[in-house]
């Protein structure tokens, strides 16, 4: 059975249907090219399925090359973590393809939009069975440009101006790939992921990893600005507020994973067992998770709030990648130490030490993994809500949605189970996912802090790129940014469940809503809701198989299925942390929403209501990134240039009054050519001579020189205006043709 390369194609295919649909003049062809679309998903779904199916059943799966684009060719590859994700991105474009049916009817541009959600769905394909660098690089950047449409989609001033900013950090990106592309070919001699990592790991000779960890630090630029991660984050707020709701609900939920692959595969293949590509990982993430949280409680938009809860969420996956990191160089080094050999069939290692390593390792590899499903199962369930709201209110902003979804039950249940899930509250799947996560990083800091005791008792003494006081911050950082999504989404519950509008007259409108969602409409939205609490009440049952499937990918896969033990999600260790975020989130939803946002609006405006409270000063796209490329760079570049400009000027000037100075020329003639003009001067000489031999008077010049310029310029234009003539031309051509008849003669 073939690869994922015909769920690559089919997208591009089905773009042509919908163009010779809109070429044909009917009045339903929107309705027709919605149709095409969602067929297009509905198949892709399930030919994604289906190969996961024939995988488990043992079906190979074929690779499969596209020789000549580019040089190298594309090539693609099916394992299990791909198959996961290949099923994922079909059913979100699947329900999001539902919503849009009756989301986007009366919408404009609908047929541009769904040639580009078609296009981005293939790209996004080609990104997630991509078997080499250069193929993901190739779909990586289609599926950039075509997903910039969706931004500029309501081609408003803010909608084109969200739409600049995207574009912009999307090439930016793109060039930072390609820089690393060059490095990594130059050092390994290969792009493809299976040969990459056996180079890297062999330690062939003339492999500089200065220079692989320039390669790395060039991808993540630009995959993490896919995938929003500080600092190149800039683009996702305002592209999330300004997309309509289903491509807002597929930017978060699967183009974001795309970059989060991608460092993935850098930090398995490029980087595997670098921990200090793992503290700079998690340094990043860190980061993220906090500042994704803290614009996530002040923001006064409900969809610029999901927003920032989707950096904050991409935050804690980038944590838990750089705890794989550094939890695979300290198992390195344990079993090195140990002269334990690792391989896919070991079924167990000799020492409990590193037994007790590879699994928590393992809960770093399922939590990352098991979050980037969950978070994208939970943000197609959100935006698809904010666009009901948005059609009916006319707006995202907190106060005029406020008491949208009182009186209604379906809207509440969906809400909650999506706002929860991603708040990591028990019985939901963010809390199955969030679990792993902290305790890889409560025991990694265990390690760190006994790491005497574990040298005495296994006289083992591991690589270490961190300290047990930065991963107890990490620790602490990662329960407080638990907290804040905690508070955003109470805040925006509150909003929308709890409190009234203002306005009597429009609560009143909102409470009268009942048709506020298609049947179609909420169907999709209650598909994605549906395996939330099935995750969190099932964990062991539903996500380690997942998890399991998935980890045929990693190079670790068959060490760690024989320590894939049941975790006892909701022992008192475990719930205790998410206790910890859950106290957290409502301290902070008390002081900082209820008190300091909700008091200085009642102090200037006499009513209560929601502001943005966060500085405008410290708005990095605006202040930092537009201010250094569109104002300060041109503005040094250009003194350069000006200095660089007057310098030449200068040396031009002393050349020319040095040694190119004017000065005249015995030999340049006013008329004529130097054979004229030697022949004049020499027939004026001879006969000045003669005069004076003959001592004659009365000498006057002839001025042969001009005479001879004369003659010669009437006899040249004579011979080229013949030569410009018809009847020249004829003559040469019998002139030619006979000497051809004479050579044809001579040669028989």
């Amino acid at each position: 059975m073939r690869d994922g390369f015909w769920t690559v194609i089919f997208p591009f295919v089905m773009c042509f249907w919908v163009w010779f649909v809109s070429r044909v003049k009917k009045k339903d062809k929107k309705k027709l090219c919605a149709w095409i679309l969602l067929l297009a998903s509905a198949v892709e779904f399930v030919v994604a399925l289906g190969m996961v199916l024939c995988d488990l059943r043992g079906f190979a799966m074929e690779a499969t090359e596209v020789p000549g684009v580019g040089g190298l060719g594309l090539h693609f590859m099916y394992s299990g973590f791909r198959g996961i994700l290949g099923v994922l991105t079909a059913f979100a474009w699947l329900v999001t393809s539902l919503f849009s049916f009756d989301y986007m009817k009366s919408d404009t541009n609908v047929i541009k939009y769904d040639v580009f959600n078609l296009l981005t769905l293939g790209a996004t394909m080609g990104i997630f069975y991509a078997a080499d660098l250069f193929t993901l690089f190739f779909f990586f950047e289609i599926m950039s440009f075509t997903s910039f449409v969706w931004v500029a989609h309501r081609r408003t001033r803010e909608a084109l101006y969200a739409s600049g900013t995207y574009l912009g950090v999307a090439i930016a990106g793109g060039m930072a790939i390609l820089m690393g592309l060059f490095i990594v070919y130059h050092q390994l001699g290969t792009l493809s992921f299976d040969r990459i990592s056996d180079c890297v790991m062999a330690g062939m000779d003339g492999v500089s990893l200065t220079w692989l960890f320039a390669a790395a630090g060039c991808m993540f630029v630009g995959f993490g600005a896919k995938a929003g991660a500080f600092p190149v984050h800039v683009w996702l707020p305002q592209s999330y507020t300004e997309a309509p709701a289903p491509a807002t609900a597929l930017l978060s939920a699967i183009l974001s994973k795309t970059g989060i692959f991608g460092i993935m595969l850098v930090t398995l293949d490029v980087l595997p067992m670098q921990g200090r590509w793992g503290v700079f990982l998690l340094l990043v993430g860190v980061v993220t998770m906090v500042l994704g949280g803290i614009r996530g409680v002040t923001s006064s938009n409900f969809k610029t709030t999901l927003a920032y809860s989707s950096m904050s969420q991409i935050g804690f996956i980038l944590t838990g990648v750089g705890m794989q990191s550094l939890l695979a160089e300290y198992l390195a080094g344990t079993i090195g130490t140990a002269g334990l050999t690792l391989t896919a069939g070991a079924g167990y290692m000799d020492s409990e030490a590193v037994t007790e390593i590879t699994k928590v390792f393992g809960m770093a590899v399922n939590g990352t993994y098991l979050h980037m499903l969950n978070h994208s199962l939970v943000k197609l369930v959100l935006f698809m809500v904010a666009g009901v709201i948005f059609v009916q209110v006319g707006s995202y902003e907190l106060n005029q949605v406020r008491g949208f979804g009182r009186r209604k039950p379906f809207l509440l249940v969906v809400f909650v189970l999506a706002a929860a899930g991603v708040g990591g509250i028990p019985f939901l799947n963010g809390y199955v996912s969030k679990t792993l996560l902290h305790e890889s990083i409560a025991e990694y800091a265990r390690w760190l802090e006994l790491r005497e005791y574990v040298s005495v008792v296994s006289s083992i003494e591991p690589v270490i790129s961190a300290s047990a006081k930065m991963m107890q911050l990490v620790e602490a950082l990662f329960l407080f940014s638990g907290g804040l999504t905690v508070a955003y989404m109470t805040k925006l519950f509150v909003v929308l469940f709890v409190e009234k509008n203002s306005d009597k007259k429009v609560q009143e409108t909102y409470d009268a809503k009942k048709d506020y969602a298609s049947m179609v409409e909420k169907f999709a939205i209650g598909v994605c809701a549906l395996p939330i609490p099935f995750i969190g009440m099932l964990p062991n049952l539903v996500a380690k198989p997942l998890a399991e499937y998935g980890l045929v990918r990693f190079g670790l896969s068959g060490l760690l299925a024989h320590h894939q033990e049941n975790v006892h999600y909701y022992s008192l260790k475990n719930l205790s942390g998410a206790l910890i975020s859950i106290v957290t989130g409502v301290l902070v939803y008390l002081i900082v929403v209820r008190i300091m946002i909700l008091r200085r609006v009642l102090a200037q405006n006499k009513e209560k209501g929601y502001r943005d409270i966060f500085p405008s000063w410290l708005n990095m796209e605006k202040y930092v990134y537009r201010a250094v490329f569109y104002t300060a760079i041109p503005f040094i570049l250009g003194i350069f240039s000006r200095i660089l400009d007057s310098i030449v000027d200068t040396v031009v000037v002393i050349l020319r009054k040095t040694v190119y100075s004017d000065r005249a020329l015995p030999y340049e003639l006013p008329e004529g050519n130097r054979v004229t003009h030697r022949i004049g001067c020499t027939m004026e000489r001879v006969r000045l001579l003669y005069y004076a031999m003959m001592r004659k008077e009365g000498y006057v010049p002839k001025n042969y020189t001009h005479k001879l310029a004369m003659k010669k310029t009437d006899l040249f234009e004579n011979l080229r205006i013949i030569e410009n003539s018809l009847s020249f031309g004829l003559f040469m051509f019998c002139v030619g043709l006979g000497l051809t008849m004479i050579y044809l003669l001579v040669v028989n």
